[in-house]
């Protein structure tokens, strides 16, 4: 590894910022964080009320209470499978120029000898398509792990219960 990489890889991160400034702002109206700013206030109304909501109406308005619930998990799941991995792909596409390179390889190979007779076997001629996607996969597969298990941690802390006066059949349905 040469040592002008790390000169390379500090002096492409305000160029990389710089991007993520553009990515936030696609009119070029010189406000890049307004994008971010109206993605932070949707995911408020879309994900928190829902969940507020849900967890004042528990155990009182059940109905009320697991559609809130429902709301919010769904926005939470359109947020992680859906907008994130997008974002993402759409900010790393539209900033190639600048990352591909110093920030992130923009290839990976072998190379056997030195000078004019040099031979370079390329291992991975497209490493930067290869890693945007190996991201956007392991972000998929942590995101998958947590849902499981906040699934069963929710149906723990929330255990579904009878109405009052609701009695529970016997075994076998109802006759």
């Amino acid at each position: 590894m040469r040592l002008s990489w790390f000169g390379e890889f500090f002096g492409a991160l305000p160029d990389a910022a710089r991007g993520l400034y553009q990515f936030g702002d696609p009119s070029g109206l010189g406000r890049g964080w307004w994008g971010i700013v109206i993605l932070l206030i949707w995911g408020i109304f879309l994900i928190a009320l829902p969940l507020i909501v849900a967890k004042r109406t528990y155990g009182t308005h059940e109905w009320v209470s697991a559609t809130m619930g429902v709301i919010g998990a769904l926005s939470i799941f359109w947020w992680v499978y859906g907008i994130l991995p997008s974002a993402w792909i759409y900010y790393l596409d539209g900033s190639k120029e600048v990352l591909a390179g110093p920030i992130i390889p923009a290839s990976a190979g072998l190379t056997f000898g030195s000078g004019e007779g040099a031979y370079r076997l390329d291992i991975a001629s497209n490493l930067y398509d290869v890693i945007r996607d190996t991201v956007v996969v392991v972000q998929h597969l942590v995101a998958f792990v947590i849902t499981f298990w906040a699934a069963l941690k929710i149906q723990a802390k929330y255990p579904r219960t009878l109405a009052a006066g609701e009695v529970k059949p016997e075994a076998g349905g109802y006759k």
